[in-house]
């Protein structure tokens, strides 16, 4: 009599960002991906009891979002960047400001046809004692270098470019097919 060896399945993959990029929404992803890590490193170790190999399919984060709180979002960024699970990005409407950063950081990137991302420079207000604010500019010219430093070295973006959305202080929004052309996405999703 044969016996089957009915092994457990991971957890649903898919996680989503339909919202600001605060505190509370950049824990939910966090959580969801550090859970997904764990339960695959269990289920890898319980194959291998069977010898049997297991490959983990790709965490999928939906992107729907207008940006937010640019210190969570590289909180997340850190999370994805350790996952030994592959976390694709995939944006659904919008994907703008710290949305575009957490897009281009995906292990694989992908749009729907009529998504919008959008790249900004950092914007910021400050008040108090000159010294205050002075501290303040220098933060934020910190977090402005970094993010240009993460969209050179993971899209086809110019510094050039850069450059002039930060002189010119605009918002540059980009179609999937633009951000297709630019690296920005791997692929974009369309209808069969």
């Amino acid at each position: 009599m044969a016996v089957s060896r009915t092994l457990p399945v991971p957890r649903s993959r898919n996680l989503y960002l339909p919202k600001q990029v605060d505190q509370a929404s950049m824990n939910e992803l966090t959580k969801g991906i550090l859970e997904i890590n764990e339960s695959d490193k269990h289920l890898s170790k319980l194959y291998s009891v069977y010898n049997l190999e297991y490959t983990p399919s790709p965490i999928k984060i939906f992107i729907d979002s207008y940006g937010g709180q640019v210190y969570q979002c590289f909180g997340l960024i850190g999370v994805m960047e350790s996952s030994d699970t592959p976390v694709h990005t995939i944006v659904t409407g919008a994907a703008m400001s710290c949305g575009f950063i957490i897009l281009i950081n995906g292990h694989k990137r992908f749009a729907y046809n009529h998504a919008t991302p959008l790249y900004h420079q950092v914007s910021t207000g400050f008040f108090g004692k000159v010294k205050d604010m002075e501290e303040k500019l220098e933060e934020t010219k910190r977090l402005q270098s970094k993010i240009e430093d993460m969209t050179l070295r993971l899209t086809k973006i110019s510094k050039k470019k850069l450059n002039d959305i930060l002189k010119n202080k605009k918002d540059w929004y980009m179609t999937s097919e633009s951000a297709l052309e630019l690296g920005v996405i791997d692929s974009i999703i369309k209808p069969n």
